[in-house]
């Protein structure tokens, strides 16, 4: 259960009281992206989720200890669909461009669809005080890169950069960081692409172009017709 990892919190080994655990979890989770880390007060989180407060207590020592429950919990679920979304047969037959405008359209439609929530999410592990915990939550965000680095470089020839190793995990960075610049922080970095899909396309065109991958070739679904002579 995603509480496990939360200091002092409280195990739930009984169904009702897994409910009730996944009860103030969803109602933290909608608090923080409705109106950030402020909104998510303890007696809001025991009113949305129609509970009282003397039982997110009883089992949360603390809020902080309640939101690292659902830092966790949002982060293992990520982590489970990115693993059944990486898989290798899952892109059997793709090209690799596809596969690169695949993934860079999912990640930015990731963000914008969880925009709110991401940027409290990731405002409270970058100024959490407690040092292990920062690396935990830093861990799991670069697994994801992981997996799609992996994907990537098990497409071999088709990156012809002369180290498609560093080469990979350079753009990821590149795109992860103008994801967060440009998704999270909103107005104070306005895209230059404007909105739609622009931003996808152009981060998908940086990638293929920075990795050096040809763009796929159309299957040909027969033999040429011959010229009829004049």
């Amino acid at each position: 259960m995603a509480a496990s990892g939360s200091p002092n919190a409280r195990p739930a080994r009984q169904e009702r009281s897994r409910r009730t655990l996944e009860r103030l979890l969803d109602a933290a989770e909608a608090l923080l992206e409705q109106g950030g880390l402020d909104a998510a007060t303890v007696p809001a989180i025991a009113a949305r989720s129609d509970l009282s407060v003397g039982v997110v207590y009883r089992r949360f020592p603390d809020k902080d200890a309640l939101i690292r429950a659902v830092y966790e919990r949002f982060f293992e679920r990520s982590r489970e669909g990115n693993r059944a979304a990486l898989a290798p047969n899952r892109w059997a037959g793709a090209g690799t461009a596809a596969i690169v405008r695949s993934l860079v359209h999912g990640m930015v439609q990731g963000y914008r669809l969880r925009r709110e929530l991401l940027r409290a999410l990731l405002l409270y592990a970058e100024t959490h005080p407690d040092p292990r915990f920062r690396r935990r939550a830093s861990e799991l965000n670069r697994e994801a890169f992981r997996g799609i680095a992996t994907l990537l470089l098990s497409r071999g020839k088709t990156l012809s950069h002369p180290e498609p190793a560093k080469a990979v995990r350079l753009i990821l960075l590149v795109v992860g960081s103008a994801l967060r610049t440009l998704v999270l922080s909103g107005e104070e970095h306005p895209n230059p692409f404007g909105g739609g899909d622009r931003l996808d396309q152009e981060l998908s065109r940086l990638t293929l172009r920075y990795l050096g991958i040809a763009e796929d070739r159309p299957e040909r679904t027969g033999r040429p017709r011959a010229r009829r002579p004049a």
